[in-house]
């Protein structure tokens, strides 16, 4: 195929999924937000979470820390409090410290830049870039791997997928690079499914070579959470978050984990007691990767 095919199918393609996603979308509290930190937020937020659970908790979470400023001064007890039952709480703790960073330097406009904040990785640069500053780059989480492997063919290498998605993106132009970021994931999760892809919906099955037998995309595979060590972790600081004064007495507790949660800055022990967050309640915590 030719550099002028591509750019015609890559056309097509493009106006067959904005034009569905403009009358089929669903509404989520953060579609059309510009704002760079509610923005950062629900990206965080919806990192290997289900949109509609992020959808009851966002709105909570901006009305509780509206500000990145708001974040960077809270006490991580109560951040991570307000993340309770989100999953993956170091996620919450680079976001605390992400929001200390913008509000001290303030925010990058680049994908490069905004890559180096902290917990920030390639996707959510890249989706923060295309929906708060109009950057005209492609995002690629599952759901975008997923359709642009089926209807492009592969191999499935991170950065031709990369690039593919960067040349859909790139005639994007004001308010629709936000607008497209948003549907090349929106078409992943409702129309190109991993297990029963709608073909017979699909704004641009014609010329897809996948149509009528997409086969699933392979995913890695999580280990099992029940009676994991990351559902014995996840119940432990859901206590300390419902407790009033998140705190509980260290008595009994698994070593263990304790102590493994005390080295990520998302618990210590004080006074007889184990309690949320580092031992800097300022929101200046121990370095730790999101996870």
């Amino acid at each position: 195929m030719s550099a002028r095919d591509d750019l015609a199918t890559f056309a097509v393609v493009r106006r067959g999924i904005e034009a569905w996603y403009a009358a089929e979308h669903r509404d989520f509290p953060w579609r059309g937000l510009t704002d760079p930190y509610a923005v950062l937020v629900s990206e965080v937020m919806l990192q290997q979470t289900q949109a509609a659970r992020i959808a009851e908790r966002f709105p909570t979470f901006i009305n509780r820390f509206p500000t990145a400023a708001a974040l960077a001064a809270a006490p991580t007890a109560a951040v991570l409090a307000a993340w309770s039952g989100l999953g993956y709480n170091r996620r919450a703790l680079a976001l605390q410290r992400a929001a200390t960073a913008v509000t001290t330097d303030g925010w990058p406009r680049d994908v490069d830049g905004l890559q180096r904040l902290p917990g920030v990785g390639p996707y959510t640069a890249r989706a923060v870039a295309s929906l708060a500053f109009g950057v005209p780059v492609g995002v690629v989480d599952t759901n975008v791997r997923r359709w642009l492997l089926r209807r492009f063919g592969g191999p499935d290498a991170p950065r031709r997928l990369q690039a593919l998605a960067d040349d859909l993106a790139a005639p994007g132009r004001g308010d629709g690079i936000a607008a497209w970021t948003h549907a090349t994931m929106e078409f992943g999760a409702r129309i190109c499914t991993q297990r029963t892809p709608r073909c017979d919906a699909c704004p641009v099955a014609d010329g897809c070579p996948s149509r009528g037998m997409a086969a699933p995309v392979h995913v890695p595979r999580q280990p099992a959470f029940n009676g994991s060590t990351r559902q014995q972790r996840g119940a432990l600081l859901r206590e300390l978050a419902a407790s009033e004064s998140h705190a509980i007495a260290d008595i009994g507790l698994d070593e263990t984990i304790v102590n493994a949660l005390a080295g990520e800055g998302l618990l210590h022990r004080s006074g007889g007691m184990v309690r949320l967050g580092g031992r800097l309640q300022s929101g200046h915590d121990p370095e730790g990767e999101p996870g």
